[in-house]
């Protein structure tokens, strides 16, 4: 059953892979996920469903529009697969309880965000101010008044922390370290998952970030001041807190001596 049931999410994940490379593409530049259909971004040719099959299309097409010929994005099979593979995973994890409809629309929401920062280094209010939405009312419906209430207050200590540390960055160096659409994310995911996910989000997508981002800096050879996008890490850590968070704590109790 487990397996049907992992296989069945895979389907709808790579379907929905599909409408979220719409929304990557479209959100940022103010454009509507509905209308018009799905259409080629050169030559603005309607897309036939024939050729709007996940990851097959694009293995048939030979990764070019039929029409033009032109070179469709890595991006694109990649967002399929891996909301497919993500939600295949969800489903054998959680298996048909409640928790998994909050961690597929969870992972939605962070894999669209993740890969808008990359492409735009924008986190757009049109998913965060949803997601945070989303997330207090999914906390209520898990956990009753008190997970609710710790969801409420993981908004307002996510959106704080970040803006205290912008601040002082702003006062300390005279320069923006950080956008306002990193707060809004770590703000989403205190909706999601409660104030007691902060800590790990923020230190684990601090000290991935601030690896990745010295690699980057030495890569690109652009110095300091180079834009590098926070979100994705964010992404990542609350992730991984949302299907592991309770090991992670159990680990971290025994460790350090603790019984839980």
């Amino acid at each position: 059953m487990i397996f049907e049931l992992a296989a069945l999410f895979a389907l709808l994940g790579l379907m929905l892979g599909s409408f979220a490379n719409v929304c990557v593409h479209r959100i940022p530049r103010g454009q509507s996920i509905a209308f018009p259909a799905s259409h080629c971004p050169h030559c603005q040719h309607e897309i036939a469903m024939y050729d709007n099959i996940p990851l097959l299309s694009w293995l048939l097409l030979k990764a070019k529009c039929r029409h033009c010929k032109a070179a469709i994005a890595w991006r694109y099979p990649m967002m399929e697969l891996i909301m497919g593979i993500s939600w295949a995973g969800l489903a054998m994890h959680y298996g048909l309880r409640p928790e998994l409809l909050v961690a597929i629309s969870l992972f939605f929401l962070l894999w669209v965000l993740s890969v808008i920062d990359l492409e735009t280094f924008l986190l757009p209010n049109a998913l965060t101010y949803p997601g945070i939405v989303i997330g207090l009312l999914s906390s209520y419906w898990l956990g009753g008044i008190q997970g609710g209430l710790d969801a409420l207050i993981g908004v307002v200590a996510g959106y704080a922390i970040f803006w205290l540390v912008a601040r002082l960055f702003l006062l300390l160096t005279g320069r923006e370290g950080m956008g306002y659409g990193d707060f809004k994310l770590l703000a989403m995911l205190g909706a999601f998952m409660g104030w007691q996910a902060l800590p790990f989000i923020i230190l684990a997508s601090s000290a991935v970030g601030t690896i990745a981002g010295l690699v980057f800096i030495v890569l690109a050879r652009r110095g300091m001041r180079t834009e590098i996008p926070f979100g994705p890490y964010l992404a990542m850590a609350g992730m991984i807190w949302f299907v592991w968070g309770s090991s992670i704590l159990d680990w971290y109790l025994q460790f350090a001596g603790f019984q839980r």
